[in-house]
């Protein structure tokens, strides 16, 4: 996988909270991230994310159908 965790930690904290999955990957995806990175947030759950914590929480938990997010494991540690 090719991306800056640096790039997607920034575009996460850049988007307003509440935020929607559907809106989530929308903005995320005008903050420069790659089409893997929107295919990775495309496998979250669809909820409301109340936080850029949060959504870093699910990737970082890899929890069972993130599929190759699971590898990801400290990415935001």
């Amino acid at each position: 996988m090719d991306f800056d965790p640096n790039l997607v930690k920034k575009a996460l904290d850049a988007v307003p909270y509440p935020i929607g999955k559907s809106h989530l990957i929308q903005l995320v995806g005008q903050h420069g991230v790659n089409e893997q990175v929107v295919g990775m947030l495309e496998l979250l759950p669809d909820k409301t994310f109340n936080s850029s914590a949060e959504v870093q929480e699910m990737i970082s938990k890899g929890s069972g159908n993130l599929g190759s997010m699971s590898n990801l494991g400290g990415l935001f540690k």
